[in-house]
């Protein structure tokens, strides 16, 4: 049990050491374990066509009771309804190829042959199925117009499938560009999950998102999501992460490649802001975005945004400078970690193509910082 124990922890240190960028153009990745997750990368349609509104139901999935799936079903569901981007349905072709890769991921990882995540695969590796996200959702029936994309996590087992399916989002949900992969304009997903080991203590996980609904232009890229069709948001809503009086929300940002802040040793939780950018090129500036705590005190903090919305935004912004943000996108970095069981309030206004959007809320941090790394 001791010996258990220790491997453990020290697969953990090992985790929490070997952040390497893997995966240009779009999400980047991370180590051999506990590790960052990572995303799809920024939407690339720039034509203009019509979706659907949030979805407030999805279809009952067929996935296990007491699943890993089943639980982050459940979990990514439940928290973009409320954050209100719409759920997502259910898509077996996807959990084929999630799971492929999860496998894929695991197997390599715990054979030493892989030392980061990746999206992509290589022939002649254990439990390969397909070099990208696309050509794996596709070798499993996914339609050739439907774009894919993609996160992947690893992480230190937390005793049960839904512990680990909480770590595996709450991952995203704590990070920059995954997070705005996670609750992006997709319709459908699939889950993946491999269990760790005795020998291998480290669970890899895999949500694969597909988009089919009013898409148009060109070919779907290797992992890519579509600024155009699926769920739309209205030209008045400003949707944001964390949701209006959420809870338990993480204090820091988790380690994520392709790094948005490079030089902060450990920043808090990321705070988003969409605004609808069907056309792919809609530009949302900032004139003002604010945290305050409990006592008033405002949040040392960086915006990010796109390059082509600094110019128009009369509060202090930083470019992305990974270029990965989606049009429509502006995030707020606190400099370092929130407090624990605390109220935050955000302010913020901008304007969406020049016409005024404004938001104000507030959520209240967890206890302490909820991860295994």
């Amino acid at each position: 049990m001791t010996i258990q124990k220790n491997l453990k922890l020290s697969m953990a240190a090992i985790a929490a050491s070997l952040l390497v960028a893997a995966c240009g153009g779009g999400g980047g990745s991370s180590s051999s374990s506990a590790a960052p997750a990572t995303g799809a990368s920024s939407p690339a349609n720039t034509d203009t066509t019509s979706g659907v509104a949030p979805q407030t139901s999805a279809n009952t999935p067929t996935y296990v009771a007491n699943s890993f799936q089943l639980a982050a079903f459940n979990q990514v569901n439940a928290y973009r309804n409320a954050m209100g981007v719409g759920m997502l349905n259910q898509d077996p072709i996807l959990d084929t190829s999630a799971q492929a890769h999860s496998l894929y991921l695991f197997s390599n990882l715990a054979d030493g042959v892989l030392t980061s995540l990746s999206h992509d695969e290589v022939a002649g590796n254990a439990n390969y199925y397909g070099d990208t996200p696309l050509l794996r959702a596709q070798k499993a029936g996914a339609p050739a117009m439907e774009w894919i994309a993609e996160n992947i996590a690893a992480g230190v087992p937390g005793g049960t499938p839904a512990a680990d399916a909480a770590d595996c989002i709450g991952q995203a949900l704590a990070s920059v560009y995954h997070l705005v992969g996670l609750t992006n304009t997709q319709q459908t997903i699939g889950i993946g999950y491999t269990p760790g080991t005795s020998t291998y203590p480290l669970y890899a996980c895999t949500t694969d998102f597909g988009t089919s609904t009013g898409v148009s232009g060109p070919p779907p890229g290797s992992n890519t999501a579509s600024s155009v069709g699926g769920q739309q948001i209205s030209e008045t809503a400003v949707v944001h992460s964390p949701y209006s009086n959420e809870t338990g929300v993480a204090l820091a940002m988790r380690a994520e490649a392709t790094n948005p802040a490079a030089d902060l040793p450990a920043p808090g939780r990321p705070i988003l802001v969409r605004v609808k950018a069907a056309n792919g090129i809609d530009t949302l500036t900032v004139s003002q975005y604010t945290l305050t705590d409990n006592t008033g005190a405002a949040v040392a903090a960086r915006v990010l945004v796109r390059s082509t919305a600094v110019a128009g935004s009369t509060a202090p912004t930083v470019a992305d400078p990974n270029n990965l943000l989606p049009s429509g996108t502006a995030v707020l970095l606190p400099l370092t970690a929130l407090k624990a069981s605390t109220t935050y309030t955000v302010t913020f206004a901008g304007a969406r193509n020049g016409t005024q959007v404004s938001a104000s809320w507030s959520f209240t941090t967890a206890a302490a910082q909820q991860h295994q790394q």
